[in-house]
Formats: C-alpha cells, structure tokens, sequence
C-alpha cells in the first residue's frame, strides 16, 4: 500500500530541514505532501494545509523556534492546527522538536514574548502526548526521521498482509457511510466493476478533494468486494492521471481490485463530469418538456448535504471483460 506524508512545519527557519526531509523520504515507496507542492489555489493557504493532512496516513511535525502563522479566530498556528486535524483523525504522528540546547538558530528565527509563549505552550502538549525527539540540525532530523520510518512502515507493512485486510475494509466502509468525516482519508482495499464510461472529473469535485482538476477522471462503478456493504456511499472511483497509462481503457465489466482513499466533503456536488464547452439550456420551456414531465408535473430536487468519494490511490490488479458484467 502507497502510504501518504504530511510535512509540517514553519517555512523560512526550517527551508533546509524541509528540503533534506524531502530528499529523505523520496528514498522510500511513499507520496509526499507539503506546502512545496501546493502551487496556485483558489483555497486559502490553511484550508490547502488541512485538506493535504485528511489525505494523509502519516504526519511528521518538526518545530523549532518560531510559531509561525496564525489563525485570527483561534489564534493558534497553521502547524498546531494541522497538528489537531491529524490527532482528530487518528493519524499516525511523528513530532520532531528542535534541541533547545545544542542546535544553533539564528536570532531573527527565535520568537519571543507572546509568539513565544505560545509556541512553548504548543510544545509542552506534544511533549505530553506523544514520545518526542529532538534534532540539532538536518543531518540529525533526517537521520532520525529515516530510522523511525523504517520501523513504522515495515510493521504497516505486515498488518496489511493480514488475512482480516478485507473484514477491516469492510468495517471502515460500513463507518464510511455513518461517519464518513471519521474515516476521511483512511485507504481500503476493495474490488470495484467498471459500470459505465470514464468522464473527466470536473471542477467542482476537484475543488471538494483537492484533486487536480484536467488531470482526473471519474469512472462510474459497483462495489464487489468487500460483500455485504450495500450502501457503501459512491458510485464512482476517481483516478488521478498518474495511474491512467496502466489503467485505460476500461470498459463496462471490468473489475479492477486496488486501495482506494476515502474522501468527505460537506457540500452538496451536483455536476461531478467535466464541461469543456459552455451549454444554455432552456429547463422550463414546454417545447423541452418530457412526456413524464407532462404527466407527473414538474420534478422536486432534494438537495444532498454532503458528497462522499473514493480516490484510486494503488492498483492491484485489473481484469478485463468479466463474465458476470453488470
């Protein structure tokens, strides 16, 4: 399974510790996310932030003496916010905190008075919730950081090699569609069939997910496996463009087995398929009216509250042409 990173951190003080952290992760079988990657968005900087933790398995907080950017109405940094998000969802996190002793920090990088005193208070909540350790410069963090990867992975690595993989998929499925907001950014694995045509994902989903719009597709989709699950919340499976050269094309009644990302948004989507060419239509025109619309009148839209999504996050296996083809 391709687990996801979340770096987070203050940016001018920590620029090198960042880089090197990068350097050290791209040494393993992981995707990275961090403010490095954001580019341009409509989204403000801390929504980005936030959403970028909800899809990821892991986060790494490294603070050293700055607090960095707050939040008016809290008052409480980007990194501590983020910091909550992952604890709220049962993230795995790994802090990293500067060697007050030993490490040499520029003075411009060291806040003081209130600044300060909110970041040692920040501090003093990590230290008492989490084993921390400490690193005096880059080579010191991404030495540590390396070690502790190492041993994280490899044992994720042998609980989703446990026979109960697809019993644990079931149940996280089953809560998805409770507690979706409890599980969001959790990875299953599950057997989908192909049940219609891909179709772009359009701007409005992307915007939702924090995928990237003109680079994903939607295919409309039935959950296989796990069984029992008859309300699983989608109907379809959105593919980043990174995995369409090993997936396309598909066709009616292909399944294809893989882990998937489990998203929540709290926003009603109703155009799902991308428009790449502008369309005026005229809905309350007798001459566009259907013959069911003329006997039952005109139809009530009941509006969703929310939308949930699935994200092809790695492929396993895809089988052509299966006999028992919706």
């Amino acid at each position: 399974m391709l687990h996801t990173i979340f770096i987070s951190s203050t940016f001018n003080d920590l620029k090198t510790h960042r880089k090197a952290v990068w350097d050290v992760l791209g040494r393993f079988n992981v995707s990275v996310r961090g403010m490095e990657q954001f580019g341009a968005r409509k989204e403000t900087p801390l929504e980005t932030c936030i959403v970028e933790v909800e899809q990821s398995d892991i986060y790494v907080g490294i603070v050293a003496f700055r607090l960095g950017s707050l939040e008016p109405n809290s008052s409480k940094s980007y990194t501590q916010l983020e910091y909550e998000r992952a604890l709220a969802l049962s993230k795995e996190v790994l802090i990293y905190l500067i060697d007050e002793e030993n490490s040499r920090v520029a003075v411009k990088f060291i806040d003081k008075g209130e600044s300060g005193e909110r970041l040692e208070a920040f501090k003093r909540i990590l230290r008492e919730r989490h084993t921390v350790d400490t690193f005096v410069d880059e080579t010191d963090l991404t030495s540590k950081l390396e070690r502790d990867l190492k041993r994280h992975l490899s044992l994720r690595s042998q609980a989703s090699q446990s026979p109960d993989e697809i019993e644990d998929s079931r149940a996280k499925l089953a809560q998805f569609y409770l507690l979706p907001k409890s599980v969001a950014g959790a990875e299953v694995r599950v057997c989908l069939r192909v049940s219609g045509d891909p179709f772009p994902a359009s701007f409005a989903i992307c915007k939702a997910f924090n995928f990237e719009f003109g680079a994903t597709i939607g295919v409309p989709i039935k959950l296989v496996q796990p069984v029992e699950i008859n309300r699983c919340g989608f109907t379809e499976v959105f593919i980043n463009s990174r995995f369409t050269d090993k997936i396309l094309p598909l066709e009616k009644g292909d399944q294809i087995t893989s882990y998937v990302r489990l998203h929540f948004s709290d926003s009603e989507i109703v155009q799902i398929s991308a428009r790449y060419v502008s369309h005026t239509d005229y809905p309350y025109s007798p001459l566009g009216r259907s013959a069911v619309q003329n006997v039952l009148g005109e139809a009530v839209h009941y509006p969703a509250d929310s939308r949930l999504a699935v994200e092809l996050s790695k492929i396993i296996e895809v089988e052509r042409n299966v006999k028992s083809a919706i």
